[in-house]
């Protein structure tokens, strides 16, 4: 079972102007990253932040790396799970 984790939020886009940029925000992720499934991830600042579907997802430690369509989001974990 996936219990929510604090993460640090950093989205690349290329030209996205669309799309707030992201650095190190903190953040909690509510569900496991999952191909083909939106994320959802809920930001301190108060601010909910959905993606598109998830294309491409790798682990690397700490940190999640997940692709859509339009970005790159690379998530720090509070801890390593």
């Amino acid at each position: 079972m996936f219990k929510p984790l604090r993460a640090l939020v950093t989205r690349d886009s290329e030209d996205d102007v669309q799309h707030e940029s992201l650095h190190e925000v903190p953040g909690i992720l509510t569900t496991e990253p999952e191909v083909g499934v939106q994320l959802q991830v809920f930001l301190d600042n108060g601010t909910m932040m959905r993606t598109s579907a998830v294309q491409h997802l790798e682990r690397h430690g700490r940190e999640l790396v997940v692709d859509t369509a339009n970005s790159r989001y690379r998530f720090t974990l509070a801890h390593a799970a």
